[in-house]
């Protein structure tokens, strides 16, 4: 039998690998991480997976589940943040250290976006959530508003 913690990391993978799809379908190239920064003087499409950012709020590295590259619509890089709570946790108290991180560790033009979903976070936490949309943060989705915007070009 599963217990919470490897439910959530599997729930949490599936949220992953539709933000992948997503990106491979609207032409973006996975590359390593490491290579991620120099890669991008090719001027393509790019994405790399659990990449530093920076140092957090506490001093300790932070890295985004996704940082993307693209030369017109991105040139300064997006950060994709999934969080997927499907029951009762503590995922949605991580929001404000999520936030915090954002503005804290992103690069100067760097945007970032939180992808949620599941419906076991509290419904205060989600309106929080999304009431800390600014210039650095620049959308709070669930995973048919993350596709909606897909579908409009916003990758």
């Amino acid at each position: 039998m599963e217990q919470g913690g490897a439910t959530a990391n599997r729930t949490g993978n599936k949220l992953e690998k539709f933000v992948e799809s997503r990106l491979v379908e609207e032409g973006y190239k996975l590359v390593d991480k490491k290579q991620f920064d120099a890669l991008r003087y090719l001027e393509q499409p790019i994405y790399a997976r659990q990449y530093h950012i920076g140092q957090s709020i506490y001093g300790t590295d932070y890295s985004c589940d996704f940082i993307v590259y693209h030369p017109s619509k991105y040139p300064d890089c997006l950060v994709i943040e999934a969080k997927w709570q499907q029951s009762g946790g503590t995922t949605d108290e991580k929001f404000p250290y999520i936030v915090l991180n954002i503005r804290h560790c992103l690069p100067p033009g760097c945007k970032a976006i939180i992808l949620l979903d599941g419906r076991g976070y509290r419904p205060g936490a989600k309106k929080w959530l999304e009431d800390q949309v600014d210039d650095k943060l620049i959308h709070v989705f669930d995973m048919a508003g993350f596709q909606a915007w897909v579908n409009k070009g916003g990758l």
